[in-house]
């Protein structure tokens, strides 16, 4: 099997019956026993996974699923994800099951992605580098001599490494971008109350945000449009409406063609041309 860049292109592969999910999910998780050296994942959710795949396989042959069915993805050890293990990577919470969901997780469900495991990260999210796991480092799929960056350095690899679709990090302070550069891949931090932080072991609250890391800038549009918004269990998540974010991309696409002086510009963005 090939590796798929995103999510559209899984979609569409398994809308003309040329793939199903629980295919796909066998796939990736091939992909995680071949690259256990990368030390990617602290715990693989073989069952709650599987369990997944079916279901919303069903619902796709049904026409009922969601925008993000037959995306793979991981989450960071410091997201919750109710009656599972989350440790945020140190012995402190070794062990801990989640009695909740974190808002993103929930929305993630809620839209029929699949969650394949939870990620490797620098104890409570405190790195650059994914050195200070209590599970061991992360290493770089490009050269495991290497540092993979952090401290969300297994979303980064897991993505990097086709062990997963897409996967959620949290940024404090470079902590998906910087690992996601260092993999070669999309990370995106959005704007602080732009998605909800209820659920997510917090490392400085008034600065963390979730983000998606990803391969496609695609596919991180359609995940920021699915977990932004305004959350109950969160104060400081902004009220404003969520754009589309996906069909923003395109009406910029279109600009490219764009021939007219500086000042028209405007005029040939309202146009589409």
């Amino acid at each position: 099997m090939k590796k798929y860049s995103s999510l559209k292109e899984i979609q569409t592969l398994i809308s003309q019956k040329q793939l199903t999910l629980t295919d796909l999910l066998a796939y990736y998780f091939k992909q995680i026993k071949e690259n256990e050296h990368l030390n990617a994942f602290n715990e693989v959710f073989f069952y709650s996974a599987e369990a997944q795949a079916k279901a919303v396989q069903q619902k796709i042959e049904n026409g009922t699923a969601g925008k993000l069915a037959g995306m793979v993805i991981g989450i960071k050890d410091n997201i919750c994800y109710k009656d599972h293990v989350v440790t945020a990577s140190s012995k402190m919470l070794d062990g801990f099951v989640s009695p909740y969901s974190s808002t993103v997780v929930q929305r993630l469900l809620q839209e029929d992605a699949v969650i394949i495991g939870r990620l490797n990260c620098d104890e409570f999210a405190m790195g650059g580098s994914n050195e200070t796991s209590y599970f061991g480092a992360a290493k770089n799929a490009a050269n495991p001599e290497l540092v993979p960056g952090g401290s969300s350095g297994g979303s980064a690899v897991a993505v990097q490494a086709d062990m997963c679709l897409a996967a959620l990090g949290t940024d404090t302070g470079g902590s998906v971008r910087q690992p996601a550069a260092f993999c070669g891949q999309v990370g995106l931090k959005p704007t602080y109350g732009r998605i909800s932080r209820y659920g997510v072991i917090a490392y400085a609250s008034s600065f963390d945000q979730v983000g998606p890391i990803t391969s496609s800038v695609e596919d991180a549009a359609i995940l920021l449009q699915v977990l932004a918004g305004a959350d109950e269990n969160d104060s400081t998540v902004s009220p404003l409406a969520v754009p589309d974010y996906p069909s923003l991309l395109e009406k910029k696409g279109k600009t490219k063609n764009c021939r007219f002086k500086r000042d028209d510009r405007k005029r040939c963005a309202r146009s589409g041309n």
